[in-house]
């Protein structure tokens, strides 16, 4: 499984440095900054013997630019599930790690800013949100220990072998399934801030479910069948 870090408008130079001490320490594959607010060469001065890893890191202007090519995104945030908000319904890391056992070839992890996290629109990238329970009274949590969650829970499924996992719906799959259930409700619901609402939900759902290619397939046939019947005139309208 390949590891992607993404740090968007990291302000830290002691936290970027952290970061890629433990983004070494635990086999991170890749370090993407978007939009860094630090001195890269101040934050050397705190990566001990990562300063080659940071060296390396990708710096980017934009998410889309820091997301190509990965087939699972992970949006984290210390404000978890909230009623009501379709981009709130939070995982646990113990019910991330769950997915990640099930089988994902790539994986990009987001990180907001120290001062604010990410905002509304960067979460909306994501394929699912997670969040880490801790002490209500003070739950937020400085942006490398996160990460150094994250990358432990990670490196601990890494090194079980899991074997006979079926073939999984590439990320290509899923976006094309998603293209075919929005037509659907469209023409079901109508309303588009409510298909909107419904997208974010049937999205969150199908990544996380880790779907073998074999029920993708039923699925989409499934829904071309719904989409079929749908697009043909009704009597009434003959």
């Amino acid at each position: 499984m390949k590891v992607r870090i993404v740090l968007v408008g990291i302000e830290g130079a002691v936290n970027l440095g952290v970061i890629a001490r433990t983004c070494k320490n635990f086999g991170a594959d890749e370090l993407y900054l978007v939009n860094p607010k630090t001195d890269l060469q101040e934050a050397m001065r705190y990566a001990a013997k990562a300063r080659d890893y940071l060296a390396s890191a990708t710096i980017v202007n934009s998410l889309e630019e820091a997301l190509h090519n990965v087939e699972l995104v992970v949006a984290t945030s210390a404000k978890g599930y909230s009623f009501g908000d379709i981009l709130r319904q939070s995982l646990s890391l113990v019910e991330f790690t769950d997915i990640v056992r099930k089988g994902v070839e790539s994986i990009a992890l987001l990180f907001g800013r120290e001062s604010t996290g990410l905002t509304r629109s960067e979460i909306s990238y994501a394929d699912i949100l997670v969040t880490i329970p801790a002490n209500p009274e003070y739950p937020v949590l400085n942006v490398s220990q996160a990460v150094a969650l994250f990358l432990w829970e990670i490196w601990k499924v890494r090194e079980i072998k899991v074997e006979n996992i079926p073939p999984r719906a590439t990320r290509e799959d899923l976006e094309e399934l998603l293209l075919l259930i929005r037509e659907l409700s469209e023409k079901a619901v109508g309303v588009k801030d409510k298909v909107n609402r419904i997208m974010v939900a049937w999205k969150r759902v199908l990544f996380k479910s880790r779907m073998s290619k074999y029920e993708y397939r039923l699925i989409k046939y499934w829904t071309r069948r719904i989409l079929n019947k749908l697009r043909r005139p009704s009597t009434a309208d003959i």
